[in-house]
């Protein structure tokens, strides 16, 4: 099992706060960058492999990276950063793409027992939703059926639908699939969309399974105030 971050995003509605720094490299409440944390409790849950994709600061990331010894880490540029979505940085990784994978955004905070959850999850693929947490507006949500996967979007509101954070253990059949759709928007110039919009039109082909995380804790950071709100409430679930 090996870890693909997507850390490729400018970060443009943090303001100050990345101005001179990823994102995934802003301070949590003990000190440790959202980054680090990552790193940390993927590599305590046995995960030793790491695929990063980077953007604007990028050796910032590989100064974290050389604090973690027997760990591999592979840093992949998106130099089109800018004027892309990450749907760019997944082709970039394709050829990493070979195996069981988890595959994550970098502005992910979550607790270490989420992770170990997921990985003894009994189903081979598996994706986070909660089924008690307000839909929001601007963050995806995932539609199930029978527990399986149908779509990821943040513009689905329906009483199937429930909040959703893009962290996923997927076998390899289902990646490979994933990757080469992703492959095929990138080759047409849909370069603007979510990795996700290739996701949904295969999404009858393989078997992505729901595990709730109502009992722990993950959220993206997006803006400053969502980071003031997620770094007091992770350390929560850090006790």
């Amino acid at each position: 099992m090996k870890a693909v971050i997507f850390n490729s995003g400018l970060g443009s509605r943090m303001g100050e706060l990345t101005k001179d720094k990823p994102k995934s490299m802003v301070k949590l409440y003990n000190g440790e960058t959202i980054f680090e944390r990552q790193i940390r409790i993927l590599s305590e849950c046995g995960i030793k492999d790491f695929i990063v994709t980077t953007g604007p600061f990028k050796e910032q990331l590989y100064e974290v990276a050389e604090k973690f010894k027997n760990v591999n880490f592979k840093f992949i540029a998106n130099e089109e950063y800018k004027n892309t979505n990450y749907i760019v940085s997944m082709n970039k990784v394709k050829d990493y793409l070979d195996n069981n994978t988890l595959l994550l955004h970098g502005d992910l905070v979550f607790n270490k027992n989420l992770v170990i959850k997921l990985l003894e999850n009994k189903n081979k693929s598996v994706c986070l939703y909660n089924e008690e947490k307000r839909l929001p507006e601007k963050d995806f949500k995932g539609r199930f059926k029978e527990n399986k996967l149908v779509e990821v979007s943040i513009d689905i509101f329906d009483n199937d639908c429930y909040a959703f954070q893009p962290l996923y253990k997927l076998e390899k059949n289902d990646i490979n699939l994933w990757k080469e759709k992703v492959s095929e928007f990138v080759n047409n110039g849909d370069t603007q969309v979510y990795a996700e919009n290739a996701l949904n039109k295969i999404t009858d082909k393989i078997s992505i399974y729901g595990m709730s995380y109502k009992d722990d804790y993950i959220d993206e950071i997006d803006n400053k105030e969502d980071y003031i709100r997620v770094s007091n409430e992770i350390k929560f679930f850090d006790k």
